[in-house]
């Protein structure tokens, strides 16, 4: 080596992948990235390959291989693995299946999961060994040191475990950050942060804008040379300063491309610039070694999700947001008829299963229920305070406004908005917000037993401090569903009493 020679790295990132490994119709990209990947690879030995998280949940594939067949590998795996990704980020979606779930799949990686403020609960050490790797390329020292934003832990089924807690993302940058440059001395600093850009940030949900740090990590930690980010599904590249941030979609739809150029000094190296490029991978074929890799989980998958699980034609379609927040809906009577085939209790409280839900209607495979219900959400039986029921209703419609009869304004995450059986309501939308609901039946200052999903209670948890937990079920919502529709004689009979005055 001369002391004038240049050395090239070339950093790829994707994010946010989501178990999308299906290909055809489908749609995939993850086998066109792995062609582009070792494209790049044939070109100069100088590539990392890395991901920001979210490669686990977050599609009906990856729903497959963690509920209906976890024992068997998760493609994702194989797929990452077979790629020789160098490392990924953490996300909360990894955790949506439980810890354990996550543990087996991070032990039969090859590469590793990287979060510096996942901790153990008790020793407060990070929960996935070393939050950072390092890289030696031809003498140049690369360290890689992962983030989860902790705003998004909030909503996942990780905080419902006793073994792990989540620092705030700044406290632990700053701490882990000076002692990388303290103890490693490294030539470049790559942070990746599976949260977001808050300049990319264009939702009115009032939670959203709270997980989105990326900027503030820039602003406040500094010596970082590249931060790669996540969650938000958006293709961008852009420089602050020093740092180059960039942020590689979903789905593997797109990539990331950044060159990296190094010059040798007599005892060091000058970083003499970074360019960064989005890929559109639809220009490269599909590597045929990774379909090989997958082609009996597709089967798997495709065979499962076009098997019919009814017994007869279902009606209980949803024809909006309104259709179901003004009225007993036949689909939220289905899910209240699931939650109570675990805890038949007097009362229970379901949510919307996402935003735009569309409910069921007709013959319906495992495809059409996992579109309709795609979480593991699991039921839970709690007592808690009248007050409590009330105090979520009123969050819910109080995002909420009607103008001319007419749904106006929605400035709630709709999956947020619950419904109740065994309480009789009205909801005045007329009244001031917070000011809107009426329990008929319920005392305020009463105890009552209550069957809800877990979803609901760790959404609504600073309102159920209190709240005594009896028990947390291991079956999901999905396959209650399931049951019910599958079962000869099951009918929907609307047992929720609620009225909307608009």
């Amino acid at each position: 080596m001369t002391q004038s020679e240049k050395i090239n790295v070339d950093i790829i990132a994707t994010s946010d992948m989501h178990s999308y490994f299906l290909n055809g119709h489908h749609g995939s990209n993850i086998y066109r990235a792995g062609t582009y990947v070792k494209h790049m690879r044939q070109r100069n030995n100088n590539v990392v390959l890395l991901d920001s998280g979210g490669s686990l949940a977050g599609s009906l594939a990856a729903f497959y291989y963690a509920v209906v067949a976890p024992y068997k590998r998760h493609p994702m795996i194989k797929l990452m693995n077979a790629m020789e990704y160098d490392a990924s980020g953490i996300s909360p979606n990894e955790f949506k299946f439980g810890l354990s779930f996550f543990s087996r799949a991070v032990s039969l990686s090859r590469f590793p999961w990287l979060s510096a403020n996942i901790e153990y609960n008790r020793t407060k050490e990070p929960y996935f060994s070393t939050p950072y790797t390092i890289k030696e390329i031809e003498g140049i020292k690369i360290a890689i040191v992962g983030l989860t934003s902790d705003g998004l832990m909030e909503r996942e089924y990780f905080e419902m475990e006793h073994d792990v807690v989540i620092e705030k993302t700044l406290v632990s940058a700053k701490r882990w950050i000076s002692y990388i440059h303290e103890s490693e001395a490294p030539d470049f600093l790559i942070v990746i942060y599976h949260g977001g850009l808050n300049q990319l940030n264009t939702s009115t949900n009032e939670r959203e804008q709270k997980v989105n740090e990326a900027e503030k990590i820039m602003q406040h930690i500094g010596v970082i040379d590249l931060l790669i980010t996540g969650h938000q599904h958006q293709t961008f590249v852009g420089r602050n300063d020093q740092t180059v941030y960039v942020q590689a979609g979903q789905n593997a739809q797109k990539l990331v491309h950044i060159k990296v150029d190094f010059k040798k000094r007599t005892s060091s190296f000058e970083l003499e610039g970074i360019n960064s490029e989005i890929i559109d991978l639809n220009d490269f074929e599909e590597d045929k070694a990774l379909l090989t890799e997958t082609y009996y989980d597709r089967k798997a998958v495709e065979y499962w999700a076009d098997d019919i699980i009814t017994a007869h034609n279902l009606e209980a379609g949803v024809n909006g947001l309104e259709d179901v927040i003004t009225q007993p809906h036949a689909f939220t009577q289905l899910l209240h008829d699931s939650i109570r085939l675990v805890y038949d209790l007097d009362i229970s409280c379901v949510h919307l299963p996402k935003s735009g839900e569309t409910g069921l209607q007709g013959t319906v495979t495992n495809a059409e229920l996992y579109n309709a219900y795609p979480h593991p959400d699991v039921p839970m039986d709690l007592t808690i305070k009248g007050q409590h029921i009330k105090d979520i209703l009123e969050y819910s419609y109080a995002h909420i406004e009607f103008s001319n009869d007419a749904l106006s304004v929605t400035i709630i995450d709709e999956t947020l908005c619950t419904f109740w059986q065994g309480v009789d309501y009205t909801i005045d939308m007329n009244a001031q917000p917070f000011n809107r609901v009426t329990l008929n039946n319920i005392n305020l200052n009463h105890m009552y037993r209550v069957s809800m999903t877990d979803y609901c209670y760790r959404n609504y948890q600073s309102y159920l401090e209190n709240a005594v937990i009896h028990d947390k079920h291991s079956i999901t919502m999905n396959d209650l569903i399931a049951d019910n529709l599958s079962n000869d004689s099951y009918q929907i009979q609307q047992k929720q009493q609620f009225k909307v005055y608009l």
